[in-house]
């Protein structure tokens, strides 16, 4: 499972961030949890 910290701003662990949908999926339907997708480019 690749988890990891989220690259742009420490957020103290408050979520679970992953770099694979298909690990995210897994770990959501494992959890009965919904999954939030954060989209976005650097400038």
């Amino acid at each position: 499972m690749t988890t990891s910290t989220h690259p742009h701003f420490d957020d103290r662990g408050t979520l679970q961030w992953f770099t694979s949908m298909a690990d995210a999926k897994a770990a959501a339907a494992k959890d009965g949890k919904l999954i939030f997708i954060e989209f976005g480019r650097e400038l």
